[in-house]
């Protein structure tokens, strides 16, 4: 619950980041030893995926009964994710049904640890329902699972700039404003294997990525190009 967020999980992780910024990595990584326990049980349940400033994404999960944290982790200047400043908050969601129907995928979106992302070469502009089926789900050094972010890019050469800014383990990353050429659209945070999420995207012609918010996205193949004529 909320409380026990600000009490227990997130002072051991600001302390941490705080001195991983310092470039005191030893003590950094010995402070995340003071993690509480639950949170080894605490379950990634989506969300929407990187969103740039002036857009509107919308991404459709299904949630079971429960409690859940929605946080954000992208970082300001300093380094610090926004998490830390207070921009998080708790929602239950209770055991009843809200009658809603999964939403009709135009287009498909696989991802696993083994195979990378799959997706089509192009698509013809216009309004899609994006479906990501998660095959698999581990967690990485960054301490989350992998997800899927949907990128225009200007040009092709900014895919390596866009793997190192989303590389939460590389203290400079994530942090505002992200690399020029880069408008996020949306996409589908962290589920479980075998699970699936939807975000609906507007596309217009250029180039696009489809990539992971984890380290080293473009050597684990956790990526894929594709152009929108």
């Amino acid at each position: 619950k909320r409380q026990e967020y600000t009490n227990e999980l997130l002072p051991p992780f600001k302390k941490a980041f705080e001195l991983l910024g310092k470039g005191e990595v030893e003590a950094g990584m010995k402070e995340f030893e003071n993690i509480p326990a639950w949170f080894s049980e605490v379950q990634l349940s989506g969300g929407v995926g990187m969103t740039s400033g002036r857009h509107t994404s919308e991404s459709t999960i299904f949630m079971e009964p429960g409690t859940y944290i929605m946080e954000c982790y992208v970082r300001m200047p300093t380094g610090l994710p926004h998490t830390f400043m207070g921009m998080y908050e708790e929602r239950v969601v209770k055991n009843t049904s809200n009658d809603m129907s999964p939403p009709q995928g135009d287009v498909e979106i696989n991802i696993s640890s083994s195979e990378g992302i799959s997706f089509v070469d192009s698509l013809k502009t216009g309004a899609y329902s994006m479906k990501v089926n998660f095959v698999d789900q581990m967690q990485y050094e960054h301490f989350m699972g992998h997800d899927v972010n949907l990128v225009r890019v200007e040009n092709d050469s900014l895919v390596d700039s866009l793997a190192k800014w989303l590389n939460a383990n590389d203290m400079s990353a994530l942090r505002t404003p992200a690399p020029e050429g880069l408008t996020f659209l949306g996409g589908v945070e962290d589920l479980d294997a075998g699970k699936s999420g939807y975000f609906k995207a507007d596309l217009q012609k250029g180039n696009y990525v489809l990539i992971s918010e984890i380290p080293n996205a473009l050597e684990r193949q956790m990526y894929t190009t594709f152009k929108v004529y």
